[in-house]
């Protein structure tokens, strides 16, 4: 007898899942060019994709962008792979110049990504400021309440500080550079984050 779960299964699996990739690097690119306050019917236009099949596979536009968090807390995290030796400094620079970057090259799809809705509820699990702040936080190894203030307080200065220097963006690197410096000076000793 067969198994449930046969190969055809997992090929559709495999296939929806790489059609669902496909219709989110479309959106990204009309995000990018035609910007972040499109609605559903404009991303339908422009992706050359009927409003259906987007609700398909992203349910609607919060769906949308909380894939498009997840997708940009990948580019966040792959940035940061190769700062596991790295000091504590490093990696917080590391992860802020991987945001700061994010949104100097494609400030529309930052912004689509930020405008996802109640992103520091604190009942609200995911999110994209949310799981950015669980990241900096793990990163930096850090536990309990304090740490957790400390983290989203960080994300939201580090998304004002950005949203700022979005107006005239000039050498990212030194920008993120700088408030890195910013907020490690601002983590509390009782933290006992190590440099």
């Amino acid at each position: 007898m067969k198994s449930l779960t046969d190969g055809r299964s997992t090929r559709w699996q495999q296939h929806r899942d790489q059609r669902r990739r496909e219709l989110l690097r479309a959106v990204r690119h009309v995000v990018d060019e035609h910007g972040d306050e499109l609605s559903m019917d404009q991303i339908s236009e422009y992706s050359g994709t009927t409003k259906s099949v987007l609700y398909r596979y992203f349910t609607d536009r919060a769906g949308l962008q909380a894939a498009m968090g997840e997708w940009a807390m990948d580019v966040i995290s792959r940035s940061l792979d190769d700062a596991t030796a790295a000091s504590a400094q490093e990696a917080l620079t590391k992860m802020i110049r991987a945001f700061v970057t994010l949104a100097a090259d494609s400030p529309s799809v930052y912004r689509f990504c930020d405008t996802a809705v109640n992103r520091f509820a604190p009942a609200e699990t995911g999110g994209f400021f949310n799981s950015i702040a669980s990241l900096l936080a793990d990163r930096l190894e850090l536990d309990g309440e304090p740490a957790r203030l400390w983290a989203a307080g960080a994300i939201g200065f580090v998304r004002a500080a950005t949203e700022s220097w979005l107006a005239d963006p000039d050498r990212p690197e030194d920008f993120a550079t700088l408030i890195s410096h910013w907020l490690w000076a601002s983590l509390p000793a009782q933290l006992g984050v190590e440099e």
